[in-house]
């Protein structure tokens, strides 16, 4: 073996690559951190389709509590349907988490009405399940939930509403009322 003593120079040097090291190790750990780009902080959400975005993470994690005693994972290409209220969030990396942030899903009713070659198509396209009342002598009441469709017959309805053409004109009336059950 060769037993050289380290001169004066080359023990600097050895000590500034240790350094060196060391400092990139600590700006990786510290600073490229999973951070969150999207929902922002507080942000109110009206539109029940959108996606999470973050950077230097592997995962979302989703609760509806500050604790996360009952966490969601969301991985890449994970799709949920949220229904409204106030949720949590942080993104997950290899060794670090985000902080937590929040954001609400706001109540958003919407229908569409498909017309086929002999009926009606009602589908609940908003994120709240909605009560159908149907008048035709006797009112009748239907549930409508979340992505759900109903079919009438064009022979016994007349459509009434703001975004329907006005030629439609059959004998009985389907009122759509927005309330939740």
């Amino acid at each position: 073996m060769n037993n050289k003593k380290l001169t004066g120079l080359e023990k600097n040097i050895l000590i500034a690559e240790a350094v060196f090291v060391f400092g990139i190790l600590i700006y990786l750990f510290f600073f490229t951190g999973p951070n969150q780009i999207f929902p922002f902080q507080g942000m109110s959400i009206i539109e029940p389709d959108f996606v999470f975005q973050i950077e230097n993470g592997e995962k979302v994690m989703l609760s509806v509590d500050k604790e996360f005693t009952n966490p969601i994972e969301l991985g890449q290409d994970s799709e949920i349907l949220l229904p409204p209220g106030v949720y949590y969030w942080k993104a997950v990396g290899f060794l670090r988490e985000s902080e937590v942030r929040s954001f609400t899903i706001q109540s958003h009713v919407g229908l569409n009405l498909k017309e086929r070659k002999e009926n009606y198509e009602l589908q609940n396209a908003g994120n709240v399940d909605l009560e159908v009342t149907k008048t035709n002598g006797d009112k009748e009441n239907f549930d409508l939930d979340v992505g759900d469709n109903l079919e009438f017959e064009k022979s016994e309805f007349k459509i009434e509403g703001s975004e329907v053409s006005s030629d439609l004109h059959l004998p009985s009336v389907i009122n759509i009322e927005g309330e939740q059950k």
